[in-house]
């Protein structure tokens, strides 16, 4: 785990990402399709509203603000 922060705080350090606020209700986004996506649309709807999208590996995400990284 020691590393795994390691690396982390190496990447914000170098990368200096953006972070958006949790200001938006989960009600105020679409209805996920399922309960077990409710924090993936969540983070998308966060992610759009701000003018960006939720970059993401799962390819189940059906939210228009979610990108799926190409393998």
């Amino acid at each position: 785990m020691e590393h795994a922060r390691r690396v982390l705080r190496t990447w914000l350090s170098s990368r200096q990402p953006r972070f958006i606020p949790c200001d938006e209700r989960v009600l105020t986004g679409l209805k996920a399709t399922t309960g077990g996506r409710t924090t993936d649309f969540y983070r998308a709807h966060l992610a759009g509203t701000h003018g960006m999208r939720l970059a993401t590996l799962d390819e189940a995400i059906a939210h228009p603000a979610a990108f799926v990284i190409p393998n």
